[in-house]
């Protein structure tokens, strides 16, 4: 299947002032009115996946539109030098020329992913299960097949149905890190997967704000 895709960069006008939750506060608010607004004529929309994506990925501020969120964000940035919400100001440093058209599917090759930003992969009823678990080989094998299961949940949610089937190996490490004032497990690495996804979206928890973004860095000539 084919994504429509639209990207934009940002630089905040004055970081001491900058927000990041205010600027995803504002996408979100556009992305829900754009949604009522057209939802019942446009056709493809994708009703599960969040459509509009603000992330700091290294050191880039980035906000990618996906499906409907790339016609939101084209019309949001046309003709547009900065983008404000509230105290939060940023100049457009960057964008696409025109909305991409990005395949996203099933593919005959092997490639490799790397997390750009922590994936968010436990629950509260996954992270005591991995606690609880005894040793490496049953971490990792536990961690397997939550990755394959945040994979296929990925072309789930964008209403695709795998004709055939999926492919996926990870090799992830865990740290814990502090988010929203709690202190959390996440994973970093890399996975392979015969599932073409497009550069910058994300699987697990919380894609919106950023995490679990993957990028394609290799692609594997023995398959």
């Amino acid at each position: 299947m084919i994504l429509p895709i639209f990207t934009i960069t940002l630089e905040p006008s004055n970081p001491l002032c900058f927000s990041l939750d205010e600027l995803r506060s504002y996408f979100h608010k556009k992305s829900a009115d754009y949604t009522r607004l057209h939802k019942d004529s446009a056709p493809g929309f994708i009703h599960r996946y969040p459509v509009v994506h603000c992330k700091q990925v290294k050191h880039t501020l980035m906000v990618i539109g996906i499906g409907q969120g790339a016609d939101l964000l084209r019309e949001v940035s046309e003709g547009k030098e900065e983008v404000r919400s509230g105290e939060t100001s940023c100049i457009i440093s960057g964008r696409d020329p025109e909305i991409r058209k990005e395949e996203f599917g099933i593919s005959d090759k092997i490639l490799t992913y790397e997390f750009l930003t922590p994936w968010l992969a436990l629950n509260q009823q996954n992270a005591k299960k991995f606690y609880d678990l005894k040793g490496k080989p049953e971490r990792d094998a536990f961690m397997q097949k939550l990755l394959t299961g945040h994979v296929r949940t990925l072309a789930r949610s964008l209403d695709y149905d795998l004709p055939a089937p999926l492919v996926c190996t990870g090799r992830v490490r865990f740290r814990r890190d502090r988010i929203h004032r709690e202190n959390v497990m996440v994973f970093l690495g890399t996975f392979s997967t015969n599932l073409r996804i497009p550069d910058y979206l994300g699987i697990g928890q919380s894609v919106s704000q950023g995490f679990g973004t993957i990028r394609c860095t290799v692609q594997d000539p023995g398959h």
